[in-house]
Formats: structure tokens, sequence, C-alpha cells
């Protein structure tokens, strides 16, 4: 059976189809994610943005930068346990208020280490 071509004077050369091979794109990433997962898009409904408003209204700070003895304003409504597409808990709570850095590395790396057992 034929090999692919691979390009020439590099060691562990990739292969020609890889090369040719066009990246996704943002649209085609976003559309295979959301397929993935659909409780996604509850993001995007106004309920979702009534109960993110109403959390961020009540506990306008930080949780995590408190604990730290530093006060950030808070913009995310973060779900204390994950749902993992339980509409109950999706919609339910328990949820606390977070800043955009410390919900997208502390929150998602406790989430991938529970994940992972």
């Amino acid at each position: 059976m034929a090999k692919a071509p691979r390009l020439a004077g590099r060691r562990g050369a990739v292969p020609a189809s890889v090369v040719d091979a066009r990246p996704q794109s943002d649209a085609d990433y976003e559309r295979r994610r959301r397929d993935a997962a659909p409780w996604r898009a509850w993001y995007g409904l106004a309920r979702w943005r009534a109960i993110r408003d109403e959390q961020l209204a009540r506990e306008p700070l930080c949780r995590m930068c408190l604990a730290d003895g530093v006060v950030v304003a808070a913009s995310v409504c973060d779900h204390i346990e994950p749902h993992r597409g339980d509409a109950n808990k999706f919609w339910n709570g328990p949820f606390q208020s977070l800043c955009a850095f410390h919900h997208n590395r502390d929150k998602q790396r406790e989430e991938a280490e529970t994940r992972r057992g």
C-alpha cells in the first residue's frame, strides 16, 4: 500500500495530507461543540440572563477574590455544583459570583480534576 508523501529535508516530517488539511472554521467548531452539549444553548436564553443578573446584583463581588482579601467585581454567574446537562441543577443552582479570571482558571481546573477522579 502506498504511503502518503512526506515533506523532504525534515526529520519527523509531516505527511502532505496533514499539511494540506484545512483548519476547522470557528463556525464549524462552535456547531460541533453545540451539538455535543445541547445545554450550552441555555446560556443564551433570557431566562438564564435574568438568573445571572439577579445573582450578580445579589453578590456583586468575586467570592474567590474576597477569600484572597482582594475586592474585584464579579462578571460570571457560576454553578457551584457542575450541572453536566441536568436541567434542574442548571436552572436552580446553587450559584456563586466569580470574576472571569477565577471562573476560567481556578474553577475550570477544579472541575477537570473532579472529572479525572
